[in-house]
């Protein structure tokens, strides 16, 4: 836009009136009164001038519409820092207003108790962690009513899935069994807690679960973690040699969908970086290490698992420290030990996030099939269950 029409559109400082009177001296109109120009103004009727000259409404009325535009705002914005820092700003303020909201939550309105106490939700909210109080069971029959829940070894656990889902009655003896693991994302600092993450975990022993399997590229110098790359299920492992087939063009790199390295070879595949680009190995995604047969594992058929933090809703405590994640280890078919490995690399895997200087970061697992069936709480040397710890402990003096 010209600077012309942009003077002519910018608002003056004398407001509309003094627009029109511009507007006027174009048109060598010389007589006009601000009496004739309100009334113009509010009745859409013709301009009547002393030299013979009219003017229609309707025109001006067009110019006016135009003229309420502001068309400086691309040009007379602020610089780039200036909205980064004013941008900092908000999100700084917004984040200590919602910090300061859940500190201390408004009321809720008197319409919406109302309705929680009709579906019978407490004034006092619930927490969404299950609170572990009560005593031990010291029979086979209990009521967890007035006694905490069993904790079961994992072979007990399948033992009892298989017998639930026997062909004498849920009939799926293969069902998927899924556990579930509750987290204690509170840290050293107060008020600071681990943000929820994404974490691929492998799985040694195999199964169908609907997920197609992953083409894996290594790249070793021994040839002993070349060969343990293909145990584990690699498509194709080399060295030096690999890397110049694949920077000649003589191998298709879309044939892959992962490409992992040994450390002793990761400075040689900087010739890589234009090819292979976002799927370059590294260090901080896993793909270069030491343990060939785990990153293949991981990448080949490994699953990728969500730390998932419950949304708050009416009638619940909100507790920023629990967080919970689901996954699969396997199928009722499969042994026990198998299950157990999977089971137990999954654990292994999610505590390499935890936290420094503490032990508290697993706090409770339970395997089940479906979700609105039994599950079974497991115990494990890698959860943190204190009270059970404590009971064995005494169990075994009594």
């Amino acid at each position: 836009m010209s600077l012309l029409v942009r003077q002519m559109l910018r608002p003056s400082p004398g407001g509309i009136i003094n627009i029109t009177a511009q507007l006027c001296r174009q048109q060598n109109i010389v007589n006009r009164t601000l009496t004739v120009q309100s009334y113009c103004f509010k009745n859409d009727s013709l301009l009547n001038y002393s030299n013979g000259i009219k003017s229609t409404m309707p025109i001006l009325s067009s110019v006016i519409s135009v003229m309420n535009f502001h068309t400086t705002a691309c040009v007379e914005r602020a610089r780039q820092s200036t909205r980064i820092r004013k941008r900092k700003v908000y999100m700084a303020n917004k984040k200590k207003k919602e910090e300061r909201l859940r500190k201390n939550p408004p009321p809720l309105p008197y319409k919406v108790q109302l309705m929680l106490k009709k579906k019978g939700i407490t004034e006092t909210p619930d927490s969404k962690r299950e609170v572990d109080d009560k005593p031990f069971p010291t029979d086979d029959v209990w009521d967890e009513h007035f006694f905490t829940w069993k904790r079961h070894s994992v072979e007990e656990a399948l033992a009892f899935l298989r017998n639930h889902y026997h062909p004498t009655m849920l009939d799926d003896s293969s069902a998927l069994i899924n556990v579930r693991v509750e987290f204690d994302l509170s840290t050293n600092k107060k008020e600071k807690y681990i943000e929820p993450f994404n974490k691929m975990i492998p799985l040694y022993h195999a199964f169908e679960r609907g997920v197609v399997e992953k083409s894996v590229l290594a790249f070793a110098h021994k040839m002993e973690d070349q060969q343990a790359a293909l145990e584990a299920g690699a498509k194709k492992a080399g060295g030096p040699d690999l890397i110049d087939d694949i920077a000649k063009g003589k191998i298709d790199i879309i044939d892959f969908d992962y490409f992992i390295a040994h450390e002793d070879i990761a400075l040689e595949l900087k010739p890589l970086l234009g090819l292979l680009r976002d799927q370059f190995p590294k260090k901080n995604l896993g793909t270069v290490g030491t343990d060939m047969q785990k990153m293949v594992k991981t990448f080949c058929n490994g699953q990728m698992i969500e730390i998932v933090k419950p949304k708050p809703v009416p009638g619940a405590k909100e507790d920023p420290t629990f967080a919970y994640c689901d996954a699969l280890i396997g199928r009722l078919d499969m042994k026990d030990e198998e299950i157990k490995v999977n089971l137990e690399t999954i654990l292994g895997g999610l505590m390499e996030a935890a936290p420094k200087k503490t032990n508290a970061f697993l706090q409770r697992a339970k395997i089940f099939v479906d979700d609105r069936m039994e599950k079974f709480t497991i115990y494990s040397d890698l959860i943190n269950d204190k009270k059970y710890k404590e009971y064995v402990k005494k169990s075994a003096t009594a």
